[in-house]
């Protein structure tokens, strides 16, 4: 059975309609999910069995680098806007090379945290800094996925001014993703540690 032009029509346009409010019910409920996390750092700070230590650079050298993959997201999706396919192509595969070299950093950093023998177990402090990088980590890979995705559809010529949704909800993902590593780190260096 074949569907018609216009049942195709109407299935892309109930997409388009649900689609943004459904990414946004996801990144609610990983806001919940962050800010119950961070109250209990709070808390657990409080108690008074608390180890402070220095968070290592290279947490400053991944902030640094998905500040700039969001940069790029914003260029690639400026040029998808005024069908720069090229611009498009290149803005997302630096995209991609950055969420991978901020995941890069994190394993890194966890290196250092080793160096200082602060481990997952055995500091609360320590623990609370593993969970918050590792499901942040966890959520990006989700978030690396999708410009996988959005990167073969772009080499592929499936984004341009008339055709932007795939590219937009990937977009709106990343940039969150982004704004919440820069509140975790943010958090973590000046509050909890």
């Amino acid at each position: 059975m074949e569907i018609s032009v216009d049942q195709k029509e109407m299935k892309l346009q109930l997409r388009q309609k649900t689609a943004m409010p459904l990414l946004w019910i996801g990144i609610v409920s990983i806001v919940m999910f962050f800010a119950a996390l961070t109250s209990a750092v709070i808390v657990s700070k409080s108690s008074g069995n608390w180890q402070l230590f220095k968070m290592p650079i290279t947490f400053l050298y991944s902030t640094i680098t998905i500040v700039l993959s969001s940069v790029s997201y914003w260029f690639a999706i400026k040029a998808a806007k005024n069908n720069q396919l090229t611009a498009l192509k290149n803005g997302v595969l630096l995209t991609l090379l950055f969420g991978v070299l901020f995941a890069v950093l994190q394993f890194v950093s966890w290196s250092r945290l080793l160096d200082q023998e602060i481990f997952l177990v055995g500091s609360v402090s320590g623990s609370y800094l593993y969970v918050l990088t590792a499901f942040h980590l966890a959520h990006l890979t989700g978030g690396i996925i999708s410009l996988i995705v959005v990167y073969i559809k772009s080499i592929s010529s499936v984004y341009n001014s008339e055709n932007l949704l795939g590219l937009q909800l990937s977009s709106t993902y990343w940039h969150f993703l982004g704004g919440l590593w820069v509140y975790l780190y943010l958090f973590l260096n000046f509050i909890a540690l």
